[in-house]
C-alpha cells in the first residue's frame, strides 16, 4: 500500500511540475512587449516564476508565469488583489496601506513617466503579498517588503508632480489651502453583476478602503446592507440581498476590518437606489452598502 500511495504521489506531482513547467516556458517564449512598463513587468513576473519553481512552490511559479503572460501582450495586469491569498489578518492592514500607495503612483502615470520604477514597485509589492501567504521565510519577506519600499518612495507627492505628465495647471481655486485634513468617508457601496453575489474585480479594492477607514476613524460598528434590483422574484432577491452581504462582511474580516461589531440587513428589492417597474434590472441596485458608526 505505502508503494502505490508513494506512486500517485509522485505521478502528480510530476503532473503539476508538469503543467508550470508548460507554463513558465510559454513565458519565456513570448514576445517581449513595446511598452517599458510591460517589458519590465514581463521580464520580472518571469523571474519570479522561475524562483518559485526552483523552490518547488509549483502553484506559485504557475501564477507568476501567467501574470508574465498577460503582461507580454502589452497590458499589464494590476498588482497582486488579496482576494486568493490566506493573509494572516494582523497583516492586512500593513499589505492594504501599500497596495493603495502602489495604485496611487500607477493611476498617477507612474508607469508612463517611470516604468521601471513602477514596475520594481509592483514586482516587489506582489512578491511581498506571496512571501507573507506562506508567513515562515521571514528573511524572503523582508526582502520583499524592503525592495517595495525602496521602489515606491521614488513616488513621493514631489516626484509624481514632476514626473506626471498630466498635472493640473494652478488656478486660484485650486491653490487655496484646505483649512483641514478631509473628513474620512464614513459611507462605501459595492456593486455586482446580475443575480449573483460574487464579488467583481475591483470590489476588494473598495472593500478594504472601508476596512481601513473604520480602524483609522475608530468606529465603534459597521452596518452591510444588501440589496436586489427588481428583475427575480421577491423572495429570490431577500435571499440574494442578504448572500451579498455576508458576502462583503467575510470580505471586511479578511481584508482587515477591525474586531468592532458588525450589523448585517437585506432588503432585497425593497429599497431601490433607482426606482424601476417591477421585472426590470438596474445595476444600480445590485449592491451592498457599508456604513460605519460610532
Amino acid at each position: 500500500m505505502p508503494l502505490i500511495r508513494n506512486t500517485i504521489i509522485a505521478s502528480c506531482a510530476a503532473g503539476l511540475l508538469s503543467a508550470c513547467s508548460g507554463t513558465l516556458l510559454q513565458a519565456e517564449r513570448a514576445t517581449a512587449p513595446a511598452d517599458p512598463f510591460a517589458r519590465a513587468l514581463h521580464a520580472g513576473y518571469t523571474d519570479l516564476a522561475r524562483a518559485e519553481q526552483n523552490e518547488n512552490d509549483f502553484a506559485d511559479a504557475d501564477a507568476f508565469a501567467a501574470r508574465a503572460i498577460v503582461a507580454s501582450t502589452g497590458k499589464p495586469p494590476a498588482p497582486e488583489n488579496f482576494g486568493a491569498r490566506q493573509l494572516p489578518a494582523e497583516k492586512l492592514p500593513e499589505l492594504a496601506a501599500a497596495r493603495d500607495r502602489l495604485v496611487t503612483a500607477l493611476n498617477r502615470g507612474a508607469a508612463q513617466s517611470a516604468p521601471d520604477h513602477a514596475a520594481r514597485a509592483q514586482l516587489a509589492f506582489d512578491c511581498w503579498v506571496q512571501e507573507q501567504e506562506e508567513n515562515f521565510q521571514t528573511t524572503d519577506i523582508a526582502a520583499c517588503r524592503d525592495r517595495f519600499a525602496a521602489a515606491i518612495a521614488f513616488f513621493d507627492t514631489k516626484s509624481l508632480a514632476r514626473a506626471t505628465p498630466q498635472h493640473p495647471r494652478a488656478t486660484p481655486a485650486n491653490l487655496k489651502a484646505p483649512r483641514g485634513a478631509a473628513p474620512l468617508k464614513t459611507k462605501f457601496v459595492i456593486y455586482f453583476d446580475l443575480d449573483a453575489a460574487a464579488l467583481v474585480p475591483g470590489a476588494e479594492s473598495e472593500i478594504t478602503r472601508a476596512a481601513a477607514a473604520a480602524r483609522r476613524s475608530g468606529a465603534a460598528m459597521v452596518r452591510v446592507t444588501g440589496h436586489a434590483d427588481r428583475s427575480g422574484a421577491g423572495g429570490h432577491n431577500m435571499k440574494l440581498s442578504r448572500t451579498r452581504a455576508q458576502e462583503v462582511v467575510r470580505a471586511l474580516r479578511r481584508l482587515g476590518l477591525p474586531e468592532i461589531g458588525v450589523a448585517t440587513q437585506a432588503f432585497g428589492e425593497e429599497k431601490p437606489a433607482v426606482p424601476t417597474g417591477d421585472g426590470k434590472t438596474e445595476p444600480r441596485n445590485r449592491r451592498v452598502e457599508i456604513e460605519l458608526t460610532h
